[in-house]
């Protein structure tokens, strides 16, 4: 799959899941997500790679990076839509009022994506009770 599919994709799931798209922290989530589906090393070191690395993409520092990602997952969190995640997954993922952190969150969307549950995320409407 090509890059700009892959990243595509997320947007749409970022979306689905209440991610504001005019938070750059958006972006660089989407950027965060393609480079750890293409390799999951990413996600073992935030920090010294894979901040740097979307920081590098984005032309922009490590620490605006993870400030911007924590903003917008907190910001999701805040209109539940990261529950949806567990409705697609059909497990308890994410938990109600949870806000994860970064790397967990990447996580479970690169798993999402793996498992190939995008469909199903992008076609849950309802949330978790």
């Amino acid at each position: 799959m090509e890059d700009q599919e892959l990243k595509t994709k997320i947007r749409r799931i970022l979306v689905k899941l209440d991610f504001r798209i005019d938070l750059s922290g958006f972006d660089y989530l989407v950027s965060a997500v393609a480079l750890a589906i293409r390799d999951e090393r990413y996600t073992k070191n935030l920090c010294e790679k894979l901040y740097p690395k979307v920081a590098e993409l984005h032309g922009t520092s490590a620490s605006c990076v993870e400030r911007s990602i924590r903003n917008a997952i907190s910001k999701a969190s805040i209109s539940s839509g990261l529950k949806k995640i567990n409705k697609a997954y059909g497990a308890m993922l994410i938990t109600p009022y949870e806000r994860p952190s970064v790397g967990r969150l990447i996580k479970v969307l690169v798993e999402v994506y793996n498992a190939n549950l995008i469909g199903d995320v992008l076609q849950k409407q309802e949330l978790d009770a």
